[in-house]
């Protein structure tokens, strides 16, 4: 946890991260990291599985994130273990629809309410040898956004969140060779947070690769990722990103194709993040995300934007930094569709949505 919160994008929890409290248990220094966020959002429309006469505004508490961790050290074993309480805001879907205040009467995730207080990330770590580990519990994806906020430099997840993992369990082994890190993992399908609209897969396999340009001089971070499940979604995912100083930038291309199981609903589909993050000043920062999504005709690998659909977003979110552990962010976002996807609280059919949001965070 302490090096996913290093990690973290755009930078909110770096300075927690190097400031962590230490706790003793039975003789075991833990390194402890969480916080807490509250926030108001307001929507003009919402997605149309909404029920009529939803709430157009609200207050909510969108973190409560309690975090324990033991690294591995060579030879050893290691713990990482999070407790939280999160809302799931969507820029295609309120935090309401996914967790199942819908017409379908169900959650979108497959591992609960997100706002059930319960663990969201548990595992355990053997490192056998220096650069070899092997991890087993519940894990978090390799790539993409994090579930809670404030891991993530918007209060709203992109459309892609909607149609990736994000959690599972299973067991993951990766060897860092200094030039480049792989990974392989497996496990059984059904604990994913953003499950998918078949339920016909029973195994998941996931692989990547990630390296660092800067031995030929180059700021860049790559990563290629693959996540297959048999009988069921193939996602193959290419990123990339580069800190050049005064602004941040990154992007993430997906691409979902489906086994035969799932004829004839298996079309392909796809979609691309491009990220920036401008840094005018000390505890300034202003992040910006655009994506496209786009499903053929009988695809439902996004299904929170329908088959045979194009989408375009925009997200911007402003964030300021009172202390290090602090911070305070408004947000905008606009998502137009081909379809209409949405309506408005008459239950009217509309085919784009904007939302906003204010942000107050403290991070330990």
């Amino acid at each position: 946890m302490k090096k996913v919160v290093g990690l973290a994008a755009a930078g909110l929890l770096a300075a927690s991260a190097a400031n962590a409290g230490q706790i003793t248990v039975a003789n075991t220094d833990l390194v402890m990291i969480g916080g807490v966020s509250a926030a108001y959002s307001v929507q003009d429309n919402d997605h149309a599985l909404a029920n009529p006469g939803f709430s157009k505004d609200g207050f909510a508490v969108n973190n409560f994130v309690l975090a324990l961790a033991k690294p591995a050290q060579d030879g050893g074993i290691g713990v990482t273990a999070a407790i939280a309480s999160w809302q799931a805001p969507t820029v295609v879907a309120s935090s309401d629809v996914v967790n199942g205040k819908n017409t379908i009467s169900t959650e979108l995730i497959g591992y609960g309410k997100s706002t059930d207080l319960k663990v969201w990330k548990a595992f355990v770590t053997y490192k056998p040898a220096a650069g070899l580990t092997l991890d087993a519990g519940l894990l978090w994806s390799m790539w993409g956004e994090k579930p809670v906020t404030i891991l993530n430099p918007h209060i709203t997840r992109g459309v892609l969140f909607t149609a990736n993992p994000v959690i599972f369990a299973g067991a993951r082994g990766a060897y860092d060779f200094g030039a480049a890190k792989v990974y392989v993992g497996t496990g059984k399908v059904g604990a994913q947070l953003m499950q998918p609209k078949f339920n016909t897969a029973k195994n998941y396999i996931e692989a990547g690769i990630t390296t660092n340009l800067k031995q030929v001089g180059l700021p860049v971070d790559l990563g290629l990722h693959m996540y297959d499940e048999q009988g069921g979604r193939n996602i193959y995912a290419l990123t990339a990103g580069a800190d050049l100083g005064i602004v941040s930038l990154g992007a993430e291309v997906d691409f979902f194709t489906a086994d035969d199981a799932l004829k004839p609903a298996d079309d392909n589909a796809w979609g691309a993040a491009l990220c920036a993050n401008l840094k005018p000043m000390a505890g300034v920062q202003i992040p910006v995300r655009i994506e496209y999504a786009s499903t053929d005709t009988n695809s439902m690998l996004i299904p929170t934007i329908e088959a045979d659909n194009n989408v375009w977003t925009f997200t911007i979110t402003p964030t300021y930094n009172p202390t290090k552990n602090t911070f305070i962010r408004g947000e905008i976002s606009y998502v137009s569709s081909d379809k209409k996807i949405f309506i408005n609280d008459k239950g009217n059919p509309k085919d784009s949505r904007t939302t906003g949001a204010v942000e107050l965070g403290f991070l330990f």
